[in-house]
């Protein structure tokens, strides 16, 4: 098989920006407006949770396009109050708000992740969820999207299928006390024939917090193994994978990275990221080479 039959794998964490990072993933003197450009020259890709909070301005969103190279991506949280306080009621505008600041990141967009507490589900929330999705379909049919669901009662084959017939992404998370989804994403692909890539969320026991997020403190091995392999066998078969892995996880998302990259890697020869960066001016970096 060549390389060029292979899909493209592109593996992150969950947001870029902590304090324990510093003096482990990032030097110690390291400023938070270089924190991204060292991050990008690591990975391909990030999950931005920022914008769960707030849509970040155009200003914003100019900087961190300035700071990564060509073919990085962006996977841009939906606000909490489209799926959280609003619960898909009366949200019309921030979600055109939403998806315009996709837009906007141009070819730097990855698949938005439109996540949905566990409290919303089939029976009280099914009717609204499939009408905002056929409405996203509508209005955005090239815009990469995702939606996460974490009731159980929506982790299946049909609501996987449903959403693919609309050219909307299904995410699969890896979290303690959740059924495994990628059964009924792979039943789902089956049926439907999607290319949709794969976009997973590797998040551990998230409600069992670490005393800090500076290094691995539980391992994860059988888990990252069973991934492994998953993503490698998809890989092969020309699909694409979306991977993002948060501290939870193991204790140190950057690391998780890496431990899971070098296992794809015994399976299928994996391609370098040795990205070449916009130039940076030595007078705008205070006659300071950049980090990377």
């Amino acid at each position: 098989m060549s390389a060029n039959d292979l899909g493209t794998l592109r593996i992150g964490t969950s947001s870029w920006s902590f304090p324990d990072w510093r003096g482990v993933f990032y030097p110690p003197n390291t400023p938070p407006d270089r924190q991204l450009s060292h991050y990008a020259a690591k990975f391909n890709t990030v999950e931005a949770n920022t914008s769960y909070y707030a849509l970040p301005p155009p200003t914003t969103l100019l900087r961190w396009l300035e700071n990564v190279p060509e073919q990085f991506t962006f996977s841009l949280k939906a606000p909490r109050e489209i799926t959280h306080e609003k619960r898909l009621v009366n949200v019309e505008r921030i979600t055109a708000a939403y998806l315009d600041v996709i837009r906007s990141l141009g070819p730097a967009a990855g698949p938005g992740l439109i996540q949905f507490p566990a409290s919303f589900t089939r029976v009280n929330g099914g009717r609204q969820l499939a009408d905002f999705v056929d409405t996203l379909a509508a209005a955005t049919p090239a815009l990469p999207l995702s939606i996460e669901v974490r009731a159980f009662d929506l982790m299946t084959t049909a609501f996987a299928r449903f959403l693919f017939e609309r050219g909307v992404g299904f995410v699969v998370v890896e979290r303690a006390g959740q059924p495994d989804p990628f059964p009924n994403w792979r039943e789902a692909v089956r049926i439907t024939g999607t290319r949709l890539p794969l976009h997973i969320r590797l998040i551990g026991n998230d409600r069992d917090p670490l005393p800090d997020d500076k290094r691995i403190r539980r391992p994860q091995e059988e888990l990252l193994d069973k991934w492994a392999k998953r993503i490698a066998d998809l890989l092969k078969s020309g699909a694409d994978v979306f991977c993002y892995l948060h501290n939870p996880f193991e204790g140190h998302a950057p690391e998780s990275a890496r431990r899971l990259r070098a296992r794809i890697g015994q399976y299928l020869p994996l391609p370098d990221w040795n990205p070449e960066f916009p130039r940076i001016d030595d007078e705008e970096n205070g006659g300071q080479l950049p980090p990377f």
